[in-house]
C-alpha cells in the first residue's frame, strides 16, 4: 500500500462495515522488515483505546511478534487466538529471507498455535494437524452475498463458444497457467472457446514464459489476456464465463490452504475446472458440478480438456444447472458454528 512507513498508527483509523480499522504500512527497507517482523507498539497503541477486549485473533502473524502478543493478552487475561488460512511453502530468494522465513513458520506452525486458546483454520489438513493440541473451527473462505458486486447481472450469449476464465496473480509457478495454455494450443483445432485471463497482461506472462511467444501468436485470439481489473469487474468476466479454470499442484501449502477462486466462482453461479487439492473433493462431483484435470501427465491433461471442449450447450447447462448452492459459502451461515468455537473456548459474551 501507499501509507507513509513512519505515520501513526493513531491517525490511520477508518470505519469499515461497522468495525474499527487500523492501518500499517507494508514493509520495505531492511530495517522496516525487522520492525515488522519484532515490533508489536502499532498493536499496543490500537489496544489502548479500548477497555474491554474479550479477545484477539491474530491472521497469519509472524511468529517473534505473535510471541509477544500472547504474553500482552496473557497478562490482561484476554483470550489469544490465531486464523490460520496457510501453511506457508519454502521460500526463494536471499538464503537470509529463506532462513528467516523457515525460521518463523517452524515456530508459528508446530509451536505457538498449539499453545493459543483456540485456532480457526480453512482446511481438512490444518483441522487435523491442530485438534489434539488446541480447539479449532474450521471454516473456509467466506463471502458477504449481501454486498451488491454479487448481484450484478450480466449479458448472456446465444452462440456455442465454451467461456473459461481465470482470475488471479498466477507467478511463474502458481496456478499452472502455462499448463493449460499448452494443452489448448495443441487442442487449437477445437475452435469453440474463448479464455479470459484477469491478473495479469500478455507481455508480464510471456516475462515467465517466453518461450510461449509463438504458441501464443498461433492461438491468437482464443487467449484474451485483460491485465488487473477492479474486483467487481473480475466478478462480472466469473459469472459470464460457462466455467472459471485453475490449476494447483497437491503440496502441504495446497492441501492446508483453500483457493478464494472457487468460493468466487461459485458465489457467481459458475462451475470450477481444477486439480484435487485441499478440500474441494467435498464439493465437486466431477463432470455433474465442476471438473478435476488430472496434471500428472501432459498427456492427460490434455485428453481432460479436450473432453471439456467437446461438451454441448445442454451439456454445459447441466453443469451449470448443477453448480453448488451460491449459498454455500455465505458467512451468514456460519454464525452457530461460531458461537459454539467461542463457547467452548470459555468466551461466552
Amino acid at each position: 500500500n501507499n501509507l507513509k512507513y513512519d505515520k501513526s498508527v493513531l491517525k490511520t483509523k477508518k470505519e469499515i462495515q461497522g468495525f474499527d480499522v487500523w492501518f500499517v504500512p507494508y514493509p520495505k527497507l531492511y530495517k522496516q522488515w525487522v520492525d515488522y517482523l519484532f515490533n508489536i507498539d502499532s498493536f499496543i497503541k490500537v489496544a489502548l483505546n479500548y477497555t474491554d477486549i474479550k479477545a484477539v485473533i491474530c491472521y497469519n502473524y509472524q511468529s517473534v511478534a505473535f510471541i509477544k502478543v500472547m504474553k500482552y493478552c496473557r497478562k490482561r487475561n484476554i483470550k489469544i487466538f490465531a486464523d490460520c488460512t496457510e501453511w506457508p511453502s519454502r521460500s526463494v530468494g536471499h538464503l537470509l529471507f529463506r532462513i528467516i522465513k523457515c525460521v518463523d513458520t517452524f515456530l508459528r506452525m508446530r509451536i505457538i498455535h498449539k499453545k493459543l486458546d483456540g485456532i480457526i483454520v480453512i482446511s481438512k489438513y490444518l483441522e487435523n494437524y491442530y485438534k489434539k493440541s488446541v480447539e479449532v473451527l474450521r471454516v473456509p473462505p467466506l463471502v458477504d452475498l449481501e454486498e451488491d458486486k454479487w448481484s450484478q447481472s450480466v449479458d448472456e450469449f446465444d452462440d456455442d463458444i465454451i467461456r473459461f476464465v481465470y482470475a488471479g496473480s498466477p507467478g511463474k509457478l502458481k496456478d499452472k497457467l502455462n499448463l493449460v495454455i499448452e494443452a489448448l494450443s495443441s487442442l487449437r483445432n477445437n475452435s469453440n472457446y474463448l479464455f479470459y485471463i484477469i491478473g495479469i497482461t500478455q507481455e508480464q506472462y510471456l516475462m515467465d514464459h517466453e518461450e510461449h511467444n509463438k504458441l501464443l501468436e498461433d492461438l491468437g485470439e482464443k487467449i484474451i489476456f485483460l491485465g488487473q481489473q477492479p474486483h467487481i469487474d473480475s466478478l462480472k468476466y466469473i459469472k459470464m464465463a460457462d466455467f472459471s479454470l485453475f490449476i494447483r499442484d497437491d503440496t502441504r501449502s495446497t492441501r492446508a490452504g483453500f483457493p478464494t477462486k472457487f468460493v468466487e466462482s461459485v458465489s457467481c453461479g459458475t462451475p470450477v475446472i481444477t486439480s484435487k487439492s485441499s478440500d474441494l473433493e467435498e464439493y465437486i462431483v466431477n463432470g455433474e458440478n465442476g471438473f478435476f484435470l488430472r496434471i500428472d501427465s501432459t498427456e492427460k491433461l490434455k485428453k481432460d480438456i479436450e473432453k471439456i471442449l467437446l461438451l454441448s450447450i445442454s451439456d454445459i447447462k447441466k453443469v451449470k444447472d448443477q453448480v453448488i448452492d451460491v449459498d454455500t459459502f455465505n458467512f451468514h451461515l456460519y454464525f452457530n458454528q461460531f458461537a459454539h468455537f467461542f463457547n467452548q473456548v470459555g468466551l461466552n459474551s
